[in-house]
């Protein structure tokens, strides 16, 4: 069947706005899908976020859980000396009591320059630094054991947390020290250092 320029005619606007039609259908199915893109984009990111402040939350539980099992060896260590700045006259004081307290002849020392911890057993300390700080000591015996007495008798005064380096003893001739009812028969040179660990300059608190 043939349509007629008549019939053309009479169908010319039902056409055109079954076109216009068919054309805003599919903008609407364009746009529909752009949104619909969006908000699967806008969702994602969303889930990130919220999965990221998850994570933060439990890492923040992790951490007030490990404060709180390590806070009582924390503030013992930080009242010892240990956290924080190096307490040298602490360390002096604490020679002097422990020479004092088990009667010996006295002691001498020297302390350098603080300088960081090198150690193969340390290899990351974290946002904290570990320093060391040689001190150098010489002092009187009567024999050999009297050493150790003595570096147990400092441990005990808690004046901080020190690692032996070496020592060296040597034999003393009589009447060394003047004015002395007893006199010593060995020297000690030893070399000790002090340690300290502080908080890296520009670490952020958690």
């Amino acid at each position: 069947m043939k349509l007629a320029g008549a019939d053309w005619q009479a169908l010319r606007y039902p056409l055109l706005v079954l076109a216009a039609a068919l054309l805003v259908s599919a903008a609407l199915v364009f746009f529909t899908r752009q949104e619909l893109n969006q908000e699967k984009s806008r969702y994602t990111r969303q889930e990130g976020v919220l999965r990221e402040a998850h994570e933060r939350l439990q890492k923040s539980g992790d951490e007030k859980d490990k404060i709180l099992r390590y806070r009582a060896s924390y503030l013992a260590l930080q009242q010892q000396g240990f956290v924080g700045d190096e307490q040298r006259i602490n360390w002096v004081d604490a020679l002097r009591a422990a020479s004092l307290n088990l009667k010996m002849f006295g002691v001498s020392y020297q302390i350098e320059a603080q300088q960081p911890y090198q150690s193969p057993a340390v290899t990351d300390a974290g946002q904290y630094r570990i320093h060391q700080s040689l001190m150098k000591i010489n002092l009187g015996l009567l024999h050999e054991e009297d050493l150790m007495r003595f570096l147990n008798a400092l441990e005990e005064q808690r004046a901080g947390i020190f690692s032996l380096r070496e020592c060296t003893l040597q034999r003393q001739s009589a009447g060394k020290v003047e004015n002395a009812k007893v006199q010593p028969n060995l020297q000690a040179d030893c070399s000790l250092d002090w340690l300290s660990i502080s908080e890296a300059r520009g670490a952020e608190n958690p």
